[in-house]
């Protein structure tokens, strides 16, 4: 069975700056990144604000060893400012230690399809990922960057995260052919705890 890791706006246990976690839960409510894009730019990491914060993705750590062979899928939602930004999406992916250390490359960064456009929509990649084999306890980083198609222009540039919805705005996510768990961290609304007439089920 595949696993999916939907990249969400909860803070990584890891603690660091711009440090998000992925989790085999879909999200909440839809998160809108901006990143400014410079004229001739290219590989520009994913910023939450319009010259701010850095971001990266990281999973809780896994519960137990898997090598990464098959094919891993990403998805991820994006928008450009205007036509003249000529920039789309990259995605890398990488074995960390449980402290977040990259320790190896399980996929280079590569755009993911066609430049974006003025509406949100999704980019996708399929490819066969460099074997890798992780330790329980290890985590997956995903690095997100505004590349360019052409020359890129001036402008800005969104990606869309912890939506609610498969297939809706915000629903970013990588998937692995491999069956693996980790440690995700307890995100679930009061009423799957409580039940919904006040009590512990």
């Amino acid at each position: 069975m595949a696993t999916t890791l939907f990249l969400r706006d909860i803070a990584s246990t890891l603690g660091g700056a711009g440090q998000k976690a992925m989790s085999q839960r879909r999200g909440n409510a839809v998160i809108t990144t901006t990143t400014n894009t410079v004229a001739s730019g290219t590989n520009i990491t994913i910023t939450a604000t319009a010259g701010g914060q850095a971001l990266t993705w990281f999973s809780e750590p896994l519960t137990a060893a898997v090598t990464i062979t098959g094919q891993i899928t990403r998805n991820i939602r994006v928008r450009e400012s205007a036509t003249n930004v000529n920039a789309g999406i990259a995605l890398a992916i990488e074995r960390c230690n449980t402290a977040g250390v990259v320790q190896s490359t399980v996929i280079a960064r590569a755009v993911m399809g066609i430049e974006a456009t003025t509406t949100e929509s999704a980019r996708t990649l399929a490819s066969t990922p460099t074997s890798t084999a992780f330790a329980a306890g290890e985590r997956i980083k995903v690095t997100l960057s505004v590349i360019n198609v052409g020359t890129m222009g001036a402008g800005t540039f969104n990606t869309y995260h912890d939506g609610n919805v498969a297939a809706g705005s915000g629903d970013s996510y990588v998937t692995f052919t491999e069956d693996f768990r980790t440690d995700d961290i307890l995100d679930v609304a009061a009423y799957e705890i409580i039940g919904t007439n006040g009590y512990k089920g």
